[in-house]
């Protein structure tokens, strides 16, 4: 029975170990004008051997996002690009109707996800400054 119980021990404790190491500190959130949407940008951290990104997700109203953006994800690719809050590249959402959202970020982002499409909600890219 030992031979059996400590491999089984050993996996688990292995297993414990594989959470997410990520965390999303939000930046900024919108309602959507009839408020049955929520956009949130945020900046996710992996731990040290990673750099900042931005993130978007659209997610419903009171709900937070979890785990990596569902419409937006982009970091300054190593500072060529204008960081923003909390250390990602600066990005920025509005919503311009109910089921249309704007997610401007800075040029030379280099991104990894861009969806035209999150939960019915349009999402129209564009390449902006932060406010001076």
């Amino acid at each position: 029975m030992f031979r059996i119980a400590l491999p089984m021990l050993v996996a688990s404790l292995a297993l414990a170990g594989c959470g997410d190491p990520c965390a999303n500190t939000e930046i900024a959130s919108a309602l959507s004008p009839e408020g049955r949407r929520r956009a949130v940008l945020f900046e996710r951290s992996c731990g040290a051997t990673t750099g900042f990104s931005a993130q978007v997700s659209i997610v419903d109203p009171g709900e937070t996002p979890k785990g990596p953006g569902n419409a937006f994800v982009a970091d300054s690719d190593h500072g060529l690009a204008v960081e923003g809050a909390g250390g990602g590249v600066w990005a920025d959402i509005r919503w311009l109707s109910d089921d249309h959202l704007l997610v401007r970020h800075a040029a030379g982002a280099r991104i990894f996800r861009s969806e035209p499409e999150v939960s019915g909600v349009k999402v129209i890219y564009a390449t902006g400054r932060p406010p001076s």
